[in-house]
């Protein structure tokens, strides 16, 4: 076997466990009453069902989910999922219809897609921004919950430009946060975010 073909050979040896531990699988089943269960992980780098393991049905945000607490399943639901190891960057969660959010620990701020801190989220760490947010939250934030950061600043438009608005304390509803100069309000105006 050639020199340089032993040397790959040996590095997939080497990187490729690595890469096989990076992910991890966990089974999580509902109570026997279908009542909501957590399932502890770490669910920053996002989760995905791999396989329903009973006749229930598992939708993603009615009968499953993820947040700071781990992997949630209620009504039956029993199923397969793999959590993706986190690298950086925001982290996307959602409580489930009904439910408040599992309280954060860290140090930055979460953004909701509903008043009050409810619905869809995700949270940025102090010194992580976000110049382009993803479809599903890119001008449909409406409450902000600041975890123990400096300053957060938000802006209309991707790229960190347009209206620029700095916060410290929860906004609980945009629609009461004016744009500067407008009788517009934040409400569903924000496009890309700096937390300090």
């Amino acid at each position: 076997m050639p020199s340089r073909i032993r040397l790959i050979v040996v590095l997939a040896a080497l990187f490729l466990p690595a890469a096989t531990y990076a992910q991890q699988r966990i089974t999580c089943a509902s109570g026997p009453d279908g009542r909501r269960v957590y399932c502890s992980a770490d669910t920053r780098g996002g989760v995905t069902l791999v396989r329903p393991r009973g006749p229930a049905r598992c939708r993603q945000g009615q009968e499953w989910g993820f947040d700071a607490s781990g992997i949630w399943v209620e009504r039956g639901c029993a199923a397969e999922f793999e959590v993706r190891p986190y690298r950086g960057g925001a982290w996307w969660w959602d409580s489930g219809k009904g439910h408040r959010p599992e309280a954060w620990h860290g140090t930055g701020a979460c953004f909701y897609r509903d008043p009050g801190f409810q619905g869809a989220y995700f949270c940025l760490q102090r010194g992580e921004s976000v110049d382009r947010l993803p479809p599903g939250f890119n001008d449909a934030i409406t409450s902000i919950q600041v975890v123990r950061a400096r300053n957060v600043w938000v802006f209309s438009k991707a790229g960190f430009a347009g209206y620029s608005g700095q916060l410290s304390d929860d906004v609980p509803n945009l629609r009461q946060w004016r744009l500067p100069g407008s009788s517009h309000t934040w409400n569903n105006r924000i496009s890309s975010i700096r937390v300090e």
